[in-house]
């Protein structure tokens, strides 16, 4: 199967290879590409983590703003997909498969770009983004995020760049607390808001009340619909 991705900023239409066992790029991707291509001033060693098929860095990568790109992801499945996608398109990118940091003990990057699972791991259960792909975030969807925050500074040159995205089907407040009590510069470089899909704001009304009443997620009511946001964040190391 192929997903395309049209990269505006190069006028190019990117296209990935994946299988059901991966996880499908989202809008969350883009904005991440979109605010990293904004804010990395110079070609960076760069690690995607979180890569799912590869979209963001490979993405940069087309941009010229990576000079040696890494990425891993803790599917295997995903991680050869990614491989598979820097091969077509002649890019050497070192893949590893492993849990956030795990792969990459001792290492340095100029800048980190986490895409890892962000959403409380009851709503991925019901939503279209993660069928057949675990979400191993936790009720909040806040676990894997929060270990990204607490360790990059361990994984970052100097000056080096985190940029990390809070989706509001997460406890977002909590994640921001993590970020400013574990780094001095944390900057809001994007902020977006979208339609929670019908399948889960109407078909699981009851249960996503309920979270958001536990603080779980939140949302707004806007036009009839529920409404969740996703800030993009940059951290300088």
């Amino acid at each position: 199967m192929i997903f395309e991705y049209k990269l505006e900023k190069i006028n190019s239409t990117l296209k990935f290879q994946y299988d059901d066992k991966c996880f499908i790029p989202t809008a969350t991707s883009d904005f991440i590409i979109k605010s990293c291509s904004n804010y990395i001033t110079k070609r960076s060693d760069l690690l995607d983590l979180g890569c799912g098929v590869g979209i963001v860095g490979i993405s940069l990568f087309k941009m010229n703003l990576v000079k040696k790109l890494y990425s891993s992801d803790i599917s295997s499945f995903a991680a050869k997909m990614c491989k598979i996608n820097s091969k077509s398109y002649n890019i050497e990118n070192d893949v590893r498969s492993g849990s956030v940091f795990e792969p990459w003990k001792g290492m340095k990057f100029d800048v980190i770009v986490d895409d890892v699972s962000g959403i409380s791991e009851q709503i991925a259960k019901i939503s279209p983004w993660f069928s057949n792909v675990a979400c191993d975030s936790g009720p909040d969807g806040t676990s894997l995020t929060i270990q990204v925050l607490e360790k990059a500074s361990e994984f970052l040159n100097k000056n080096g760049k985190l940029f990390f995205p809070i989706i509001s089907l997460s406890n977002h407040k909590k994640i921001l607390e993590t970020a400013k009590s574990s780094f001095k510069n944390v900057k809001k470089v994007s902020s977006n808001k979208w339609f929670i899909p019908d399948e889960v704001s109407v078909n699981h009304n009851k249960l996503i009340n309920k979270l958001k009443n536990l603080g779980f997620i939140d949302f707004e009511e806007k036009f009839g619909k529920k409404v969740a946001f996703t800030d993009i964040y940059m951290i300088n190391n």
